[in-house]
């Protein structure tokens, strides 16, 4: 994920080459598959296994197909509630702009209707973000987070300066004719699908402004994870751990910004041990 399509737009860089070898297709299963609805829109999601309840939250452009290395590993210890966040997957949106607020809104809702307190949430990138937010807004519904490359500001601190720049002079109309039918093509909304282009580089341009304060409050314990060579700054993300009073952190050598998708054995594998394992704070 070295370019903003790339972490814009990863349904294309992850998800689809995936889809065609996919034994079970996670994003568009029917017998898993279920919508609820929830602040103006249709939000979906399949769920797999038994046991304690895991909310799994998939990366900015994503869908829940891309975490399909992790549903098959998880769902043998837990159950598994992979979402498609809104205005992504097979999640329906609003004309409204997305901000990781109203994302975390959106996810309190589902476990709402779901009847779900103390849920485990594992969230890669946007959805690490998404987990943060609904551990601070909703706390009662987050009994332990695993948030994989996520940041909590926007900014050069966090973020590579030219992808901001990038970012900044990114939209759906300065892309190709070929990339712009593309993105439509591969879209469950191609009506939208440039808005919708267009509203996920915003929120990550403008998006998340934690404040260390904010960090200081979430409660619930937290792994941090990254790879040696993520998108996020290694030193960001070591921020990150230290103001979360009750944080774990691991951070996986030889690895990118894809680490659960490139090293999703190990990844799976410590992520299942941090969620059953009692929390033990490290003074």
């Amino acid at each position: 994920m070295r370019t903003i399509l790339a972490m814009i737009w990863g349904i294309f860089t992850i998800v689809l080459p995936l889809r065609a070898g996919a034994q079970v297709l996670y994003g568009s299963n029917p017998k898993a598959g279920h919508y609820v609805p929830v602040n103006g829109i249709r939000l979906y999601y399949e769920v797999y296994g038994k046991g304690h309840p895991l909310l799994l939250l998939h990366g900015n452009g994503g869908s829940i197909l891309s975490m399909r290395y992790q549903i098959p590993a998880l769902a043998k210890h837990f159950e598994v509630i992979a979402v498609d966040s809104r205005a992504q997957g097979m999640s329906t949106d609003t004309n409204s702009p997305l901000t990781f607020t109203l994302m975390a809104s959106d996810m309190a809702g589902l476990l709402d209707s779901l009847h779900i307190d103390g849920a485990y949430v594992v969230g890669w990138s946007d959805g690490g973000i998404i987990g943060l937010k609904l551990a601070l807004d909703y706390p009662r519904k987050v009994a332990k987070l695993v948030a994989d490359g996520a940041n909590f500001v926007a900014d050069s601190t966090a973020l590579p300066e030219s992808m901001l720049d990038e970012m900044a002079a990114t939209s759906f109309s300065k892309l190709s004719k070929a990339a712009q039918a593309n993105i439509r093509k591969h879209s469950f909304f191609p009506q939208r699908a440039g808005m919708i282009f267009d509203q996920l580089n915003e929120l990550d341009l403008k998006h998340p402004n934690f404040t260390l304060e904010q960090l200081h409050s979430i409660q619930a314990p937290t792994l941090v994870m990254a790879g040696d060579h993520d998108l996020i700054k290694l030193q960001h993300t070591i921020k990150l751990f230290r103001n979360l009073p009750h944080a774990q952190l691991c951070i996986v050598p030889g690895a990118h910004h894809n680490l659960l998708q490139a090293r999703h054995n190990l990844a799976n594998r410590i992520i299942i041990d941090f969620l059953e394992r009692p929390f033990v704070d490290m003074k």
